[in-house]
Protein backbone atom coordinates (compact mmCIF):
# COMPACT_ATOMS: atom_id res chain seq x y z
CA UNK A 1 0.00 0.00 0.00
CA UNK A 2 1.23 2.94 -0.55
CA UNK A 3 2.17 5.86 1.85
CA UNK A 4 -0.09 8.20 2.60
CA UNK A 5 2.64 11.39 1.96
CA UNK A 6 3.11 9.44 -1.48
CA UNK A 7 -0.84 9.67 -2.24
CA UNK A 8 -0.46 13.34 -1.55
CA UNK A 9 2.19 14.23 -4.22
CA UNK A 10 -0.04 11.70 -6.82
CA UNK A 11 -3.28 13.72 -6.12
CA UNK A 12 -1.30 16.80 -6.25
CA UNK A 13 -0.27 16.52 -9.55
CA UNK A 14 -3.24 15.45 -11.21
CA UNK A 15 -5.12 18.46 -9.72
CA UNK A 16 -2.59 20.10 -11.26
CA UNK A 17 -2.94 18.29 -14.92
CA UNK A 18 -7.27 18.45 -13.83
CA UNK A 19 -6.50 22.22 -13.39
CA UNK A 20 -4.63 22.69 -16.62
CA UNK A 21 -7.01 20.65 -18.93
CA UNK A 22 -10.47 22.41 -17.19
CA UNK A 23 -9.16 25.79 -16.01
CA UNK A 24 -10.96 24.82 -12.94
CA UNK A 25 -10.39 22.11 -9.72
CA UNK A 26 -13.12 19.37 -9.85
CA UNK A 27 -16.11 20.32 -7.45
CA UNK A 28 -16.83 16.56 -6.73
CA UNK A 29 -14.16 14.56 -5.29
CA UNK A 30 -15.56 11.28 -6.80
CA UNK A 31 -15.08 12.42 -10.18
CA UNK A 32 -11.57 13.74 -9.28
CA UNK A 33 -10.50 10.08 -8.04
CA UNK A 34 -11.43 8.75 -11.26
CA UNK A 35 -9.83 11.17 -13.46
CA UNK A 36 -6.69 10.29 -10.81
CA UNK A 37 -6.99 6.80 -11.22
CA UNK A 38 -6.77 6.61 -7.10
CA UNK A 39 -9.58 4.96 -4.74
CA UNK A 40 -11.81 7.04 -3.26
CA UNK A 41 -11.15 5.66 -0.51
CA UNK A 42 -7.42 6.69 -0.28
CA UNK A 43 -8.67 10.55 -2.00
CA UNK A 44 -10.90 10.89 1.32
CA UNK A 45 -8.25 10.26 3.29
CA UNK A 46 -6.21 12.80 2.04
CA UNK A 47 -8.60 15.08 1.31
CA UNK A 48 -11.86 15.28 2.80
CA UNK A 49 -13.61 17.58 0.46
CA UNK A 50 -13.27 20.17 -2.67
CA UNK A 51 -12.26 22.81 -0.12
CA UNK A 52 -9.09 20.79 1.02
CA UNK A 53 -7.97 19.83 -2.29
CA UNK A 54 -8.04 24.09 -3.38
CA UNK A 55 -6.22 24.44 0.05
CA UNK A 56 -3.82 21.52 -0.99
CA UNK A 57 -3.20 23.26 -4.75
CA UNK A 58 -2.70 26.98 -3.27
CA UNK A 59 0.22 25.40 -0.97
CA UNK A 60 1.28 23.89 -4.21
CA UNK A 61 1.20 26.70 -6.31
CA UNK A 62 2.54 29.18 -3.50
CA UNK A 63 5.71 26.78 -2.93
CA UNK A 64 6.71 26.52 -6.47
CA UNK A 65 6.18 30.31 -6.93
CA UNK A 66 8.69 30.80 -3.65
CA UNK A 67 10.96 28.49 -5.08
CA UNK A 68 11.02 30.78 -8.43
CA UNK A 69 11.28 33.90 -6.54
CA UNK A 70 14.41 32.73 -4.28
CA UNK A 71 15.47 31.73 -7.70
CA UNK A 72 15.33 35.24 -9.03
CA UNK A 73 16.82 36.62 -6.17
CA UNK A 74 19.83 34.50 -6.29
CA UNK A 75 20.45 35.13 -9.95
CA UNK A 76 20.87 38.80 -8.49
CA UNK A 77 24.63 39.30 -7.74
CA UNK A 78 24.40 42.60 -6.67
CA UNK A 79 24.40 44.12 -3.28
CA UNK A 80 21.44 46.70 -4.65
CA UNK A 81 18.06 46.34 -3.31
CA UNK A 82 16.40 47.42 -5.87
CA UNK A 83 18.22 45.34 -8.36
CA UNK A 84 16.99 42.77 -6.30
CA UNK A 85 13.64 43.38 -6.53
CA UNK A 86 13.67 43.93 -10.32
CA UNK A 87 15.53 40.59 -10.65
CA UNK A 88 12.93 38.75 -8.12
CA UNK A 89 9.99 40.90 -10.00
CA UNK A 90 11.20 39.05 -13.35
CA UNK A 91 11.59 35.82 -11.80
CA UNK A 92 7.70 36.29 -11.09
CA UNK A 93 6.56 37.03 -14.26
CA UNK A 94 8.60 34.06 -15.74
CA UNK A 95 6.67 31.64 -13.55
CA UNK A 96 3.16 33.41 -13.93
CA UNK A 97 4.08 32.47 -17.93
CA UNK A 98 4.96 29.06 -17.90
CA UNK A 99 2.74 28.17 -15.18
CA UNK A 100 -0.87 29.95 -16.21
CA UNK A 101 -3.19 27.93 -14.49
CA UNK A 102 -1.59 27.50 -11.20
CA UNK A 103 -0.78 31.44 -11.31
CA UNK A 104 -4.54 32.30 -12.49
CA UNK A 105 -5.58 30.08 -9.32
CA UNK A 106 -3.46 31.82 -6.91
CA UNK A 107 -4.66 35.53 -8.32
CA UNK A 108 -8.17 34.47 -7.61
CA UNK A 109 -7.83 33.24 -4.64
CA UNK A 110 -5.68 36.67 -3.54
CA UNK A 111 -8.21 39.14 -5.01
CA UNK A 112 -10.90 37.08 -2.53
CA UNK A 113 -11.04 37.43 1.10
CA UNK A 114 -7.93 35.82 2.45
CA UNK A 115 -8.26 33.40 5.76
CA UNK A 116 -5.78 34.70 8.71
CA UNK A 117 -2.89 31.82 9.47
CA UNK A 118 -3.73 30.56 5.73
CA UNK A 119 -1.03 30.10 3.26
CA UNK A 120 -2.33 32.83 1.40
CA UNK A 121 -1.77 35.22 4.25
CA UNK A 122 1.55 34.07 4.93
CA UNK A 123 2.67 34.65 1.64
CA UNK A 124 1.15 37.76 0.82
CA UNK A 125 1.97 38.88 4.56
CA UNK A 126 6.23 37.38 3.90
CA UNK A 127 5.82 39.58 0.18
CA UNK A 128 4.65 42.72 2.15
CA UNK A 129 7.25 42.41 4.36
CA UNK A 130 10.04 41.65 1.47
CA UNK A 131 9.11 44.82 -0.13
CA UNK A 132 9.52 46.59 2.53
CA UNK A 133 12.58 44.85 3.89
CA UNK A 134 14.44 45.82 0.42
CA UNK A 135 13.00 50.24 0.66
CA UNK A 136 14.19 50.02 4.12
CA UNK A 137 17.68 49.01 2.63
CA UNK A 138 17.35 51.26 -0.33
CA UNK A 139 17.00 54.06 2.53
CA UNK A 140 19.69 53.14 4.45
CA UNK A 141 22.21 52.74 1.28
CA UNK A 142 21.62 55.88 0.06
CA UNK A 143 19.39 55.09 -2.88
CA UNK A 144 16.25 56.74 -1.27
CA UNK A 145 16.41 59.47 0.82
CA UNK A 146 16.02 59.52 4.50
CA UNK A 147 12.11 60.85 3.89
CA UNK A 148 10.87 59.11 1.72
CA UNK A 149 7.56 57.45 2.90
CA UNK A 150 8.37 53.33 3.07
CA UNK A 151 5.18 51.77 4.08
CA UNK A 152 3.40 54.37 0.98
CA UNK A 153 5.94 53.17 -1.29
CA UNK A 154 5.41 49.16 0.26
CA UNK A 155 1.67 49.61 -0.59
CA UNK A 156 2.52 51.24 -4.02
CA UNK A 157 4.70 48.26 -4.95
CA UNK A 158 1.52 46.05 -3.85
CA UNK A 159 -0.91 47.63 -6.06
CA UNK A 160 1.58 47.13 -8.63
CA UNK A 161 2.12 43.58 -8.33
CA UNK A 162 -1.39 43.22 -7.92
CA UNK A 163 -2.28 45.20 -11.65
CA UNK A 164 0.36 43.23 -13.11
CA UNK A 165 -1.60 40.12 -12.03
CA UNK A 166 -4.86 41.85 -14.40
CA UNK A 167 -2.64 41.71 -17.18
CA UNK A 168 -1.95 38.29 -16.99
CA UNK A 169 -5.64 37.47 -16.68
CA UNK A 170 -7.41 39.95 -18.71
CA UNK A 171 -4.73 40.51 -21.55
CA UNK A 172 -7.18 38.20 -24.05
CA UNK A 173 -10.22 40.09 -23.23
CA UNK A 174 -8.38 43.71 -22.61
CA UNK A 175 -9.11 46.44 -25.61
CA UNK A 176 -6.28 48.93 -23.92
CA UNK A 177 -3.84 45.43 -25.10
CA UNK A 178 -5.01 44.44 -28.32
CA UNK A 179 -2.76 46.79 -30.77
CA UNK A 180 0.71 46.00 -28.57
CA UNK A 181 2.95 43.10 -29.23
CA UNK A 182 5.00 42.64 -26.70
CA UNK A 183 4.61 39.35 -24.88
CA UNK A 184 2.89 39.84 -21.16
CA UNK A 185 5.61 38.84 -19.04
CA UNK A 186 7.80 41.76 -21.25
CA UNK A 187 4.83 44.60 -20.66
CA UNK A 188 4.72 43.64 -17.02
CA UNK A 189 8.23 43.74 -16.45
CA UNK A 190 8.85 46.98 -18.39
CA UNK A 191 6.09 48.65 -16.50
CA UNK A 192 7.71 47.13 -13.29
CA UNK A 193 10.94 48.58 -14.54
CA UNK A 194 9.95 51.96 -14.99
CA UNK A 195 8.07 52.41 -11.67
CA UNK A 196 11.15 51.55 -10.00
CA UNK A 197 13.24 54.32 -11.83
CA UNK A 198 10.75 56.70 -10.86
CA UNK A 199 10.33 55.75 -7.78
CA UNK A 200 14.12 55.81 -7.18
CA UNK A 201 14.56 59.18 -9.09
CA UNK A 202 11.23 61.13 -7.08
CA UNK A 203 12.49 59.79 -3.71
CA UNK A 204 16.34 60.02 -4.28
CA UNK A 205 18.63 61.85 -1.82
CA UNK A 206 18.78 65.91 -2.59
CA UNK A 207 22.08 65.37 -3.64
CA UNK A 208 21.48 63.25 -6.19
CA UNK A 209 18.39 65.55 -7.57
CA UNK A 210 20.79 68.36 -7.35
CA UNK A 211 23.86 66.15 -9.91
CA UNK A 212 20.76 64.93 -12.16
CA UNK A 213 19.64 68.47 -13.00
CA UNK A 214 23.15 70.16 -13.27
CA UNK A 215 24.28 67.03 -16.20
CA UNK A 216 20.18 67.94 -17.33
Amino acid sequence: MESRGNVYQRLIFAAQDYLGRNGQLPADLAEFAQFAGIGEDEVGDVFQSPEDLHEGMIYHGVTLLNDALRAGAVSSTTSDPIAQLRAIAHGYLVWADRNPALFRLLVAALNGPIKPDSTLHRYTSSMRDLYRRKLVEAQRLGILAEETDIELATMMLHCLVKGGNMIFMTRATDPWFAQDDRSTPELAERIFGMFMDNLVQANAPARHQAKARKSG
